[in-house]
């Protein structure tokens, strides 16, 4: 079947693609002739949008992507579940870039320092086609040293709580971004399949109401039932953690089964590029001008015309008759928008561009930070895909006769979110309490997220668990290095800088102590920062050494009202003080969401979509 699915795509590319600029005069005005609506970026915002605006024949769409399709570029690793963690690199180093799908990105120092590599939009979001855009490496010096390089993502389908969307639309005074409004489009983009039962092995409580059952994306489990999963559900009854059915409904509180956007049949990974572009190819008026940068937006006086772009070092103009929608993600939508006159004047000044509309673009990012804990484990587990060969040759097997094993599954099938619990909580100071009290009484501060993995080429089994804080009180910024979009922009998280997201992290590793003991799984040692001393301050530099952004970044064109000092953008991705240009991806979500940003950016895109095809 994934053959098959392949051979199709094959089939119509070259009809559905744009063509590039070096052709005859005839066919490049062909190509080049206005269209009604341009998107900027093929991720997962882009590619639903441009869907949703294709199903409607009078409207011609085009999609704008620096990168290529990530079957060709990235293979296995980026369709096979369990391949995912291979895209972690160790370094900044060039070699361990894969320039096709990788920006490099490069943030300012960071006060966490572990020196991997991880995946940040797309632990919530997926990689759609071509390049995501999230701060990927981090620039080394004598101070702290994080390297965070972006391929793909586990593809994990969960969403956030009813509190946190009925706080979203008080703050931007629009109740259809309340939750009882907002779930009929996490519903739509979804096909919901139950786990498979006889190949997992074991029964898993799901919420079907909460799914829809007509969208072009795959829900589902994996066919692995991981060894670990008796000692972790084990470990959260020791937390007094109640079962949660799927994450979906709009309750965090608890542990459970997470959903995943993968095949049902295939277990090969779903992406907005599997279930929405493959659809839009059937739209007569549908281009995507694939290995193509997207320099600027053009405007006639504050009404935006078109985009500038560039293929293959060659400069065109492709005009949009209706609107320009960006969709590049939370860096570079950001990105975009300054180089093309619309942001903070100050930063703006710097680089001699004109001044179009002055709004804060880039200034209020927002990201979850985690962090990595590693054991031996006791039990089989994916970690050993690294080092074992025979351990991989067995899984392939597996996987190529009959879909099931450790390859369908990204390392983890359980997590939990909790409220930071008494004792714990008494430890805090009073100006930590006032800041999270903040949050909705149903949010979750903490992540208990456990997988399989291990070191590199490990012959033995291992697990990771990796908690973290979902309540943020730290605001990360995004800048410009240059007047030119192709130039990485200054991304700055401001990862786990504040006070109280601080406090809450030694709570944190405190409450982390029991669970891993609860567990019952690991041997010896933690084997990533070892023994930490007894003091808060001891604990606390000892967790920055395995600290992380996890990239879940949001918010750097936020939504909200005009009066609103805070935003780019309103309630429909409307740009504030220009025409013609509209914003629809995670930045301009206004507030980080508890858990992963995947499923909310999707609901995102078919709320503004449903938004545009009805004139708003």
């Amino acid at each position: 079947m994934a053959l098959r699915r392949f051979l199709t795509w094959a089939s119509i590319l070259s009809a559905a693609l744009a063509a590039p600029p070096l052709l005859d005069q005839q066919a490049a005005e062909g190509y080049l002739r206005p269209l009604i609506r341009e998107i900027i970026g093929g991720g997962t915002a882009g590619l639903t949008v441009a869907e949703r605006l294709s199903e409607d024949r009078t409207i011609s769409v085009a999609v704008v992507e620096a990168g290529g399709f990530y079957e060709l570029d990235n293979g296995n690793v980026s369709q096979i579940p369990a391949f995912y963690i291979k895209n972690f690199n160790q370094t900044v180093a060039p070699e361990t870039v894969q320039p096709l799908i990788d920006w490099a990105y490069v943030t300012e120092p960071q006060v966490v320092s572990n020196t991997r590599s991880h995946v940040e939009e797309a632990m919530l979001i997926d990689t759609g086609f071509g390049k995501p855009s999230i701060p990927l490496l981090s620039r080394q010096n004598a101070r702290r040293e994080v390297t965070l390089v972006y391929r793909t993502e586990a593809a994990k389908q969960l969403r956030p709580n009813k509190g946190y969307h009925n706080r979203w639309a008080e703050l931007v005074g629009d109740l259809s971004w309340a939750w009882d409004n907002i779930l009929p489009f996490y519903k739509k983009s979804v096909a919901f399949t139950p786990p498979n039962t006889e190949k997992l092995g074991v029964e898993i409580d799901y919420d079907l109401a909460a799914y829809g059952s007509g969208g072009p994306l795959h829900v589902t489990y994996s066919n692995y039932y991981q060894p670990m999963n008796p000692g972790l559900i084990k470990g959260f009854e020791a937390l007094n953690l109640s079962s949660q059915y799927g994450f979906s409904s709009g309750q965090m509180d608890g542990f459970g089964y997470l959903a995943v956007s993968i095949d049902p049949v295939t277990q090969i990974k779903d992406s907005s590029e599997t279930a929405f572009l493959t659809q839009a190819f059937n739209a007569t008026k549908f281009r995507v001008y694939k290995n193509t940068i997207a320099k600027k937006i053009l405007f006639e006086g504050t009404t935006a015309t078109g985009v500038q772009v560039e293929t293959a070092g060659v400069s065109y103009t492709l005009e949009a008759a209706k609107e320009v929608i960006v969709a590049a993600g939370v860096t570079r939508s950001a990105q975009m928008l300054m180089v093309s006159g619309v942001g903070p004047r100050e930063i703006l000044t710097q680089h001699n561009i004109p001044v179009i509309v002055d709004r804060p673009v880039g200034q209020n990012w927002q990201d979850h930070c985690a962090f990595e804990f590693q054991y031996e484990m006791n039990v089989e587990g994916n970690a050993a895909l690294e080092g074992d060969k025979q351990f991989l040759y067995q899984a392939t097997e597996d996987f190529l006769r009959s879909r099931t094993g450790p390859l369908t599954s990204w390392g983890g099938d359980i997590l939990g979110f909790e409220k930071l619990p008494n004792p714990y909580r008494e430890a805090l100071e009073q100006s930590a309490l006032d800041e999270l009290a903040e949050l909705p009484d149903d949010q979750p501060e903490l992540e208990w997220l456990i997988a399989s993995h291990g070191p590199q080429m490990a012959m033995t089994s291992y697990v990771t668990f990796t908690p973290a804080i979902l309540a943020v009180t730290s605001k990360g910024t995004i800048g410009l290095t240059s007047a030119d979009a192709a130039d990485n922009p200054t991304i700055d998280p401001k990862t786990f800088s504040s006070p109280t997201e601080q406090a809450l992290g030694v709570q944190m590793y405190k409450r982390l102590q029991e669970f891993v003991n609860a567990t019952g799984l690991t041997k010896g040692p933690e084997l990533k920062v070892g023994e930490l001393g007894t003091s808060d301050a001891d604990i606390l530099e000892g967790i920055k050494q395995t600290g992380l952004p996890w990239y879940h970044g949001v918010a750097s064109c936020p939504m909200g009202k005009e009066n609103d000092p805070n935003a780019v953008v309103d309630t429909n991705g409307k740009v504030f003080g220009v025409r013609g240009l509209r914003v629809v991806d995670a930045s301009v979500i206004p507030l980080i969401a508890p858990g992963h940003t995947m499923a909310p950016v999707y609901m995102v895109a078919e709320k503004l979509a449903d938004a545009i095809l009805r004139g708003l």
